[in-house]
């Protein structure tokens, strides 16, 4: 395994998306039969069968590996639940999907599309946080220390912010007008800018307004951007009289 803060770690999300296009694409000829009445059964089986237990690699779990390495027979067996609940959550949701192709949350109730926009929101903007403290870093000439990076001191800077723009997002979830949006925008840089400095003076020891002050534009951008646009009700009202009385 590499190492604790290896490069590969932080590519590993990225090569994620690479590796759910070929899954879905290797799928994509059995859609009728997942959207069966057992057809997460049959994906999970398939799964557990081809991918688990008869896979071509000596990997943990499989027989290939048991064969073939001289890890204990434990090793082989503790990790066998995690990844038949892995498999199983992964049939169910793709076989849920296909019956429900209109989307999952189509058939919940309309609040879990707001909570759902706003965690991918405060999710993003989170990145933005991520990118903008690395490069915070690189300018500073500073040493990346990954385990201090990662450490609950230093992720809890962004928890605040984290949760302010959760909850500006899910307000504007179901869309605002123009000048709305710029409010929620100029909001999220605001309170996030005000809790990172909070929090820098009260658990680091010492406020950096330099970083307070550019560490949100982005994260900001992201919530902006991502809040639904609505037409003003008597904007939309007044167009739609005066192209009317333009009409012949």
């Amino acid at each position: 395994m590499v190492e604790f803060g290896s490069v590969s770690l932080f590519i590993g999300p990225v090569v994620q998306v690479l590796r759910g296009i070929i899954i879905a694409v290797v799928l994509l000829p059995f859609r009728g039969v997942l959207a069966g009445r057992l057809g997460w059964l049959w994906l999970w089986l398939l799964l557990v069968g081809i991918g688990i237990l008869a896979t071509s690699a000596a990997a943990p779990s499989s027989i290939e590996g048991i064969v073939y390495t001289q890890l204990p027979l434990w090793y082989h067996a503790i990790g066998m639940p995690e990844v038949l609940v892995q498999t199983l959550t992964f049939s169910v949701l793709v076989a849920f999907y296909e019956r429900h192709p209109q989307g999952l949350l189509a058939v919940l109730p309309p609040v879990f599309e707001r909570l759902v926009r706003a965690l991918v929101s405060a999710s993003l903007a989170f990145v933005g946080y991520a990118v903008i403290s690395v490069a915070f870093a690189i300018l500073a000439g500073a040493t990346i220390d990954a385990e201090q990076s990662l450490s609950m001191k230093t992720q809890g800077l962004f928890v605040g912010p984290f949760v302010i723009n959760f909850i500006l997002a899910f307000i504007a979830a179901g869309g605002l007008s123009p000048a709305r949006r710029n409010v929620v925008g100029v909001a999220s840089y605001v309170l996030s800018a005000a809790a990172i400095l909070a929090y820098q003076a009260i658990v680091l020891g010492g406020a950096d307004i330099v970083y307070a002050s550019v560490a949100p534009l982005v994260p900001a951008v992201v919530v902006w951007l991502l809040i639904p646009r609505r037409v003003d009700t008597e904007a939309e009202h007044s167009e739609l009289s005066a192209a009317g009385n333009e009409a012949p």
